[in-house]
């Protein structure tokens, strides 16, 4: 090969090299902070403003979530805002103003003071409202209405909210006081109460003895699975408290699931369907035997444990069954259900021992703290009931699907 042209290959292949490295080089050190969108934005009162955000990269890399974002803008005051957005010594600002006057814009019919309260469970009647764009073609049709479905007590906002042909958005809302109801129509719900889980291939020595309290994984497994086909929801013991006092409306189809005592048969064979299917679940716990260890181990994130006493599920009282929760002392009973608490980790729910309880029992529950309490009195709880003597479903061995929804159904 002539020497000249080895030289000119090599210089070639230098050459290439060089700007190879130059390249990797510039891409590895690159660093920019530009804005995406305007630097100066205009937006009516009430306009629904989203923010554009920018454009990061530090040493060739995406860095927005470096990015530090300062300054706020609230569209229900007319004004100029200033958002600053910095990336170590580079930073970038973008001006919003906003106008005192809608565009969109929309008009609500005022409440007087009877209209803006109302009772839970009553409808919602809405007074009227209008809305315009800047050329004052009526556009109340396009008025999107968010929030009339009121399940709760106390202020419910309703939103309101429109778009013109240049899309622009405006949104205002009306606040409306909603009074806590027992009296609504309701089916009430039902807090289903389980025992102990067997495999029907490999039944345990005791199931003749407490065969009503037994029920067989392909038993809890087929009302697992129809819960959720049916879309059933699960509510927390907190949301069943604001039920019974008439402050939230839960959705018909909803269910409580409850394992009373703790066993390990439910920890070993209900615990996995519980997971399988995804569905919360309320274990009472006996925290006397073994219940910080059974704790520990069955620990999952679809069982919550709730206190089931702590040493009072044996004999002793004259009320009920003879539990001994309804004839011992304050003193010890309080310290009692202070440990349960302690052990479970949650003070929330209680179930009675044997569902024995007296004035003295309920009055040591209510002062430990306790959101709701359950008893074996068969029946669906319902608003007006008295949170802390919440009757229950007794599930039992043996029952068909049919006879489980025609208990749980609304």
């Amino acid at each position: 090969m002539n020497g000249k042209i080895k030289i000119l290959i090599s210089v070639m292949a230098a050459m290439a090299l060089l700007m190879g490295a130059a390249a990797v080089f510039y891409y590895t050190t690159q660093s920019y902070l530009v804005l995406s969108g305007e630097e100066n934005v205009t937006i009516g009162l009430y306009g629904v403003y989203e923010d554009a955000g920018v454009k990061a990269k530090h040493n060739g890399k995406n860095a927005l979530d470096d990015v530090v974002v300062t300054g706020d803008v609230d569209t229900s005051v007319p004004g100029i805002y200033t958002l600053k957005y910095a990336l170590g010594t580079m930073s970038v600002t973008r001006t919003v103003t906003v106008l005192e006057e809608m565009n969109p814009a929309i008009f609500l019919e005022e409440l007087d003071e009877a209209e803006n309260t109302f009772k839970l469970g009553d409808e919602f009647r809405e007074p009227g409202y209008s809305a315009s764009d800047e050329y004052g073609n009526d556009i109340t049709d396009r008025v999107q209405v968010t929030g009339t479905d009121i399940n709760k007590a106390g202020e419910n906002i309703i939103e309101y909210t429109v778009s013109d042909d240049n899309g622009n958005t405006t949104c205002v809302s009306r606040s409306v006081n909603v009074e806590a109801n027992t009296d609504y129509d309701t089916a009430g719900i039902a807090i289903c109460m389980y025992h102990y889980v067997y495999d029907e291939e490999d039944p345990p020595e005791d199931l003749n003895k407490r065969y009503g309290n037994y029920i067989s994984t392909e038993a809890l497994e087929e009302e697992l699975k129809w819960l959720n086909d049916e879309g059933y929801y699960y509510p927390t013991w907190e949301e069943v408290r604001a039920y019974i006092n008439g402050e939230l409306i839960l959705p018909e189809k909803s269910v409580v699931l409850t394992f009373d005592d703790g066993a390990v048969s439910f920890l070993e064979k209900g615990i996995p369907l519980l997971e399988k299917y995804q569905v919360p679940a309320t274990c009472f716990m006996i925290t006397s035997k073994n219940g910080e260890e059974k704790i520990a181990k069955y620990s999952s994130e679809y069982v919550t444990y709730e206190s089931h006493s702590d040493n009072m599920h044996r004999a002793g009282g004259y009320v009920g069954h003879g539990g001994i929760f309804t004839a011992i002392s304050y003193d010890d009973g309080m310290a009692d259900l202070e440990k349960s608490i302690e052990i479970c980790g949650s003070g929330d729910a209680f179930a009675y021992p044997y569902g024995d309880y007296n004035d003295s029992s309920k009055a040591m529950v209510e002062d430990a703290g306790f959101l709701c309490a359950v008893t074996t009195e068969y029946g669906r709880a319902r608003p007006g009931n008295d949170p802390l003597l919440l009757p229950r479903m007794r599930m039992y061995n043996g029952q068909s699907l049919a006879a489980f929804i025609a208990m749980v159904s609304p």
